[in-house]
């Protein structure tokens, strides 16, 4: 097949959406197959394979982004260029992502897409805010031949909302076993690491790392139990200002893979509380490398961690984190049951090998499928100056929050 990956991210190095496309890219080149990304960027790039799409404006991780008007006429330039079999878009915040699937079909080219977000049942503003953003692309997502959805629970918000269930593939993250995995940390002997508590992410409000660092700092563990504090956001400046302690360690951004996994070896935790994921990349890593892991219920983190850790509700994370630190830190051995739980898990249901062959198989067979029936019977979405305040009001409140809504972990 002839597939066109399009993703939205280029402001930081690495991201969940990034990586998922770089590893994705791989496999299907492997396999033979002729794969291009088109990546909104407003600097191109040496690589072949890696075209780039101009914008207007972009927030700092470039997930909410208005196109210039002259956006969508490359968008069109390309495809025509390529004459992909197929379309795989990273589902964003973005006014354009209304029209790509009317201007893909326009060309005769099938359309899927896939969302790296996804929601909790909680009534908090957050939660409730990004269920809006749900909702508001169900018009777009109805235009799709294909929607790729990472948990069984979104997938039936969408089925509930008029989606044909046929159109829709539940298919998780997936994660390189035989790279992630248990060994030697050459990093740990380096900072004298005892124990390691991990927190690998962004560090920004929606990743909620002051927490941790609250609760860990809160539960006063000896000098040679660290808390590794991997990436870089808007809120690491004043974290490094506000928590200078021996025992906290900010590395910032890892983009190097072998130098992350050499990270996460050096630790026996791991924390993931966010306020929002969708099937967190970080998580997959840690359990592939045999961490005990504690995390909220964000995102489809209750599905990834049932019976293979410590399940926090959002609105408790202050009051039960700190205690569940303090059971693994003090009770090493229960940690590392949990840690190989963790580890069979993932050899068991998120092999990416395995994920990525489903995918593909797939995707072939939306392009059969097209090829027979055509594209969705539905109206393509019209941005009339209704829709256009309603994005307009939704993106504010977005920016409001401090972050993006979306993960590619």
């Amino acid at each position: 097949m002839k597939i066109v990956l399009i993703d939205k991210e280029e402001g930081l190095k690495v991201g969940g959406i990034k990586i998922f496309n770089k590893r994705l890219y791989k496999y299907l080149s492997d396999k033979k197959h002729q794969v291009t990304i088109l990546r909104f960027s407003n600097k191109s790039s040496k690589d072949k394979y890696l075209y780039h799409i101009p914008y207007y404006y972009a927030e700092p991780r470039s997930y909410i982004f208005i196109p210039s008007e002259k956006t969508l006429d490359i968008l069109k330039k390309y495809l025509r260029k390529l004459k992909p079999d197929i379309v795989y878009i990273a589902i964003g915040i973005s006014p354009l992502d209304f029209f790509i699937p009317a201007a893909c079909h326009e060309l005769n080219i099938p359309i899927a897409g896939v969302w790296h977000g996804d929601y909790n049942d909680s009534t908090s503003s957050f939660q409730m805010l990004v269920k809006s953003v749900f909702l508001a692309y169900v018009p777009f997502c109805q235009q799709l031949d294909l929607l790729h959805i990472f948990s069984q629970k979104l997938a039936n918000f969408y089925i509930r909302r008029g989606i044909n269930k046929d159109r829709i593939t539940i298919l998780p993250n997936g994660i390189d076993t035989d790279f992630y995995k248990p060994g030697y940390s050459y990093f740990g002997q380096k900072t004298k690491i005892g124990t390691g508590v991990l927190f690998l992410g962004r560090l920004t409000y929606v990743k909620n790392p002051e927490i941790l660092i609250k609760s860990f700092l809160d539960i006063n563990p000896p000098d040679h139990t660290k808390l590794v504090l991997v990436g870089h956001g808007e809120q690491e400046e004043t974290l490094k200002e506000d928590y200078k302690d021996k025992r906290v360690i900010f590395t910032g951004l890892i983009s190097d893979e072998a130098k992350k996994l050499d990270i996460i070896r050096a630790c026996k935790v791991f924390v993931l509380p966010s306020k929002y994921e969708g099937m967190s990349l970080s998580l997959l890593e840690a359990m592939s490398c045999g961490l005990a892991c504690i995390v909220s219920d964000a995102g489809a983190n209750s599905e990834l961690i049932k019976n293979a850790g410590i399940l926090i509700t959002e609105a408790r994370l202050k009051q039960e984190l700190p205690i569940s630190l303090r059971l693994l830190l003090e009770y090493p051995e229960f940690a590392s049951i949990l840690g190989k739980k963790a580890r069979e898990k993932v050899l068991k249901e998120y092999s990416q090998e395995m994920i990525f062959e489903k995918l593909c198989l797939v995707l072939e067979k939306t392009v059969s499928h097209y090829k027979r029936y055509g594209p969705p019977k539905v109206k393509p979405v019209e941005i009339d100056q209704f829709l256009k305040r309603k994005l307009t009001v939704l993106f504010r409140k977005l920016k409001r929050l401090g972050t993006t809504l979306t993960e590619l972990s």
